[in-house]
């Protein structure tokens, strides 16, 4: 019974301790993402501390946090400019298609739909992938948008589990203190494991190669 009782109580603090890194990131992430203009920064360095907790590197929070906000503050800030830009043209773009001929709504919703798509599948990965490769910008954005459309099905799960977020947010608001940090902790998984998938056929093109 002792032993049991052990066991249950080890496990517990286990589980009490994941919760509290995911709650402690959380809200570091969100009173970073404060100023707005640096969200795209705060959820780089929270992808890289995530990463670090995977390859079992480290399990810090604050210092490697802020270390990875500094590190990627320029690459991100812009990709956020990127993409406030993209969006910013594809809603003014929605607007105005209603001014077109009406038998061309149909034809560029559909086009304005899919790049819409094909931004944010692109999206899902830039991230993961800012944090664990040393890559130039226009090499993230279109290395995303590779794994994006080769891994589309993994990239379709992400995308559910962005939707499913945001019904689980409205449904039960206290669930903001950690469903951020734990999306990403999910995310990340599922880009690090397509990684390591294009890591391993790259390296066996190469020994056959040799």
């Amino acid at each position: 019974m002792v032993m049991l009782m052990n066991i249950l109580n080890s496990r517990l603090y286990s589980i009490l301790e994941v919760l509290s890194f995911f709650f402690l990131l959380n809200i570091l992430w969100f009173l970073m993402c404060l100023p707005i203009i640096t969200i795209f920064p705060a959820t780089a360095a929270m992808f890289a501390v995530i990463r670090q907790w995977v390859m079992k590197k480290d399990s810090a929070i604050f210092i490697p946090f802020f270390r990875f906000f500094k590190e990627n503050f320029l690459q991100s800030f812009v990709i956020g400019i990127i993409f406030f830009v993209f969006t910013s043209i594809l809603y003014v773009d929605f607007k105005l298609v209603h001014t077109f001929n009406p038998k061309l709504h149909i034809f560029l919703f559909a086009s304005l739909y899919l790049l819409g798509l094909i931004g944010t599948f692109t999206l899902v990965y830039v991230f993961p992938m800012m944090v664990h490769y040393r890559l130039t910008l226009w090499r993230v954005i279109k290395n995303s948008f590779f794994f994006s459309i080769r891994y589309v099905l993994s990239t379709v799960l992400c995308v559910l589990i962005l939707l499913a977020m945001d019904y689980l947010l409205f449904n039960l608001p206290v669930l903001f203190l950690v469903i951020f940090s734990f999306v990403a902790y999910l995310i990340f998984i599922i880009c690090y494991s397509r990684f390591r998938k294009e890591e391993a056929l790259a390296a066996g093109q190469n020994k056959e190669n040799e």
